[in-house]
């Protein structure tokens, strides 16, 4: 490896994920790039409840309700008449790799982009119990229409509506009010797929020996694959709708060994149309209060729904520690709190039913529990091979990082955890360079800044390479002095 390689994995040391979870608004140095790969495992079970706070419910706790022939056809049953109640069971997890590449166009001014492969894994499992009715079936086993224990004899039914009959009149296509639905048929998935890709620019515009303050502006695209319509438990891998974005950040080293670091930004997403079910409110019989559901609706009542997501305000704090006597690790705590507005939706024209009857679309359901807020909790313990590199006992310049993430208290929210590996990769475009002069000049030669050479370009090749020499010595000095990390994916920014 050759010094001035060396040089290069100094400037750039923590600019990305793997070394330090701290949010620094350090950027990377000019023509040094840097490229990090990130590996998660997610799962989650419970979401925080309606009020901000630790209390959490089981995810599909709304799902878990009691279905009467009343809500089907007021006309023909009462409440009295009992489909059954559901019992909803949910098991998911998940894991996300994370391509990052930045590269530094000045000292103070950084490109990034961020792209996330995700896999997910569903389990739901239903049950329908307590039924009181009784489903008839057509000469080809469509299901026609529920009916009560007082029609039952009548017709030969021995046997009330069980899990398998539940499904079925969900997914049948058939003509009649009970094949109203037509959804996918349910069942268990897994599912590769791209989530939102990430680029943006940061600024720093202040830098000295203990504080620096920059900016980060990015946006989202809409590359996540969105949540089908007609799956009732189908997952987003993104909104697919643009958002865009900006952070503000501090950081502050009191010493060498250890750096503060806040930063805060607002997401703004951008409003959209796509075709939802617009499904119906649900009461808490306990409370009286509206409350989420299972979004069961008509497959008339999938009309173009104009959505405008909430935007959020996030806010990082934390510290990063490298302690001297082991300069190769570095230890991190950081918390994130995230705070989203309500989401809105709307229909431009009135739709119609299938007998063209106009309808007005009630969207407080939908809307329900979309303000939302979290605080998540991260642990992570870095390693480098910086200082290895440097002395010539490494070949690769790298930093590696293990993680912890879990959330702390929310509302409307998923309780996520989450265990990570990072690995980052370091470089400079000037390797590439073809060599001159002498080996001696080849090694400088290989990581010369721009605008770095002496201003005499007569000068003897000794004094240019002194030049050179006294510059990488003042930037070993200044990477010795700021160990920092460039920034990190996060559910709603960088």
């Amino acid at each position: 490896m050759k010094r001035a390689m060396m040089t290069a994995v100094l400037f750039a040391a923590l600019l990305l994920p793997g070394m330090a979870e701290a949010n620094s608004v350090e950027t990377l140095p000019e023509g040094i790039f840097a490229i990090g790969l990130k590996w998660g495992f997610k799962w989650a079970t419970e979401q925080f409840g309606n009020d901000f706070g630790t209390g959490t419910t089981s995810i599909v706790q709304d799902y878990n309700i009691t279905i009467t022939g009343a809500d089907l056809d007021p006309t023909r049953f009462t409440t009295d008449d009992i489909l059954g109640t559901l019992d909803v069971t949910y098991d998911s997890y998940g894991m996300e790799f994370s391509i990052t590449t930045a590269y530094g166009i000045t000292d103070n001014l950084s490109v990034m982009m961020i792209i996330p492969i995700q896999y997910t894994h569903n389990e739901f499992n239903v049950e329908l119990l307590g039924s009181n009715m009784y489903l008839q079936r057509d000469a080809e086993g469509n299901p026609v229409i529920p009916v009560n224990e007082t029609l039952a004899p009548a017709l030969g039914l021995t046997e009330t509506m069980n899990t398998q009959d539940f499904f079925d009149i969900l997914s049948c296509e058939t003509g009649g009010q009970i094949c109203q639905f037509r959804y996918k048929p349910i069942k268990n998935w897994s599912r590769w797929g791209l989530g939102e890709v990430i680029t943006g620019l940061r600024y720093k515009f202040f830098d000295n020996q203990k504080w620096r303050q920059g900016i980060t502006l990015f946006n989202k695209w809409p590359t996540g694959r969105h949540k089908q319509t007609d799956d009732l438990f189908d997952i987003n891998f993104g909104d697919q709708n643009w958002d865009v974005g900006f952070w503000y950040g501090v950081d502050y080293m009191p010493i060498q060994d250890l750096m503060f670091n806040v930063s805060g930004g607002y997401t703004e997403q951008l409003p959209f149309v796509r075709q939802k079910r617009i499904w119906g409110r649900n009461i808490d019989p306990d409370t009286g209060k509206e409350r989420g559901a299972i979004p069961v609706a008509e497959y008339w009542k999938k009309i173009p729904t104009h959505i405008d997501y909430g935007g959020n305000w996030d806010l990082y704090w934390g510290f990063t520690w490298i302690p001297r006597w082991v300069p190769f690790l570095n230890f991190s705590n950081e918390f994130y709190f995230f705070w989203k507005y309500h989401d809105n939706y709307w229909a431009e024209e009135a739709p119609q039913d299938p007998n063209g009857n106009p309808w007005t679309p009630d969207f407080r359901a939908m809307e329900w529990g979309t303000q939302t807020s979290a605080i998540e909790m991260t642990n992570a313990i870095g390693f480098n091979t910086i200082g290895w590199v440097q002395r010539g006992e490494f070949p690769v310049p790298l930093q590696f990082a293990v993680g912890y993430t879990v959330g702390i208290a929310g509302k409307h929210f998923e309780r996520q955890n989450s265990v990570w590996l990072s690995l980052d990769l370091i470089g400079s475009i000037y390797m590439f360079e073809e060599a001159v002069a002498t080996e001696e000049d080849k090694e400088l030669e290989d990581f010369k800044l721009p605008a770095r050479a002496a201003t005499d370009p007569d000068a003897p090749a000794g004094a240019l390479a002194e030049e050179r020499e006294s510059e990488k010595e003042r930037k070993l000095r200044e990477a010795g002095e700021w160990q920092n990390s460039f920034g990190k994916v996060r559910k709603y920014g960088w």
